[in-house]
């Protein structure tokens, strides 16, 4: 599974720039169509599409972005397809940002930031783009086109502080805005980790990461609102997702261990049939059985 943030780091594909710690911006091309890749990252992420189209799968719904289009994605996991339009490229710019990042502006600009608002518990948030947002996107291409001294780093963090302003200057940003006002009062909901990344097949270290807290802590907080091992209930609910899938899917059994995260199909089958009596083909025949009748 691909770790974007590591994946663009170590990567000299693709133009990047870390501007300030903490925030880095990618020029993403493709240039073959691809679909369903898994991936993860342990930062926030922007994706703007400047050419052809991506479409992104979170716990919840898919999101398809287009020219001119933008998502925000919590640190976590994701489905991703591309589509390479026009000149047969797709072309995405990403920005790669830490929650201390965003922590410090929104204390910087608390007051503008919604009181008591309810956080968007999704994943994925729509960001509106408007004529002064869609001008940042271009403005920061020729960057990656010249020598990046200290002088050109501090230009550009100060332009995506002045994007981020713009951002929740827009009314319909409302729920992004409402996430920044979230982080100001503590960690993450560990429910709400899970509950969007409980089929990614990460060892418990990198959940702890996704939760932002050590492995110790994880443990014990989860263990507080679960009342079960963070082992044991990863197994019971991607069994649970699996089963789901099962029964409203005609997905392959392969291809529901691998989306369920499950290491393979024969780990997948073998904990099926100790949770539940029966291998998963024999639980989809059930069903269409009773559903026949």
């Amino acid at each position: 599974m691909i770790q974007l943030n590591e994946f663009f780091k170590a990567s000299d594909k693709f133009p990047k720039i870390e501007a300030v710690p903490g925030f880095r911006f990618v020029e993403y091309r493709s240039y073959e169509q691809s679909v369903r890749n898994r991936v993860w990252s342990d930062r926030n992420f922007i994706v703007f599409v400047l050419e052809g189209r991506k479409v992104i799968h979170t716990a919840e719904e898919a999101y398809k972005l287009s020219y001119n289009r933008a998502l925000f994605l919590r640190r976590g996991g994701y489905l991703m397809s591309e589509i390479p339009r026009g000149r047969g490229v797709f072309q995405s710019l990403l920005f790669f940002i830490e929650d201390e990042f965003l922590e410090e502006f929104a204390r910087k600009h608390a007051v503008l930031l919604p009181k008591n608002a309810k956080e968007a518990r999704r994943a994925g948030i729509p960001i509106r783009v408007t004529a002064p947002i869609s001008q940042f996107y271009y403005t920061a291409l020729p960057y990656f086109n010249h020598p990046l001294n200290e002088a050109r780093r501090r230009a550009l963090a100060l332009k995506f502080e002045e994007l981020l302003l713009t951002l929740i200057a827009e009314p319909a940003n409302r729920p992004f805005a409402a996430f920044l006002a979230s982080l100001l009062s503590g960690k993450p909901n560990i429910r709400l980790v899970m509950e969007q990344n409980f089929f990614l097949n990460l060892p418990l270290e990198a959940f702890a990461r996704l939760a932002r807290r050590s492995l110790s802590a994880f443990k014990r907080d989860f263990r507080e609102a679960y009342g079960l091992p963070p082992g044991q209930w990863l197994r019971l609910r991607r069994l649970q997702h699996a089963r789901l899938m099962l029964e409203t899917t005609d997905r392959t059994a392969s291809e529901i261990a691998h989306e369920s995260g499950f290491e393979n199909a024969s780990h997948f089958s073998q904990a099926f049939r100790a949770q539940f009596g029966h291998s998963p083909s024999e639980w989809r025949g059930i069903g269409n059985e009773e559903g026949s009748n």
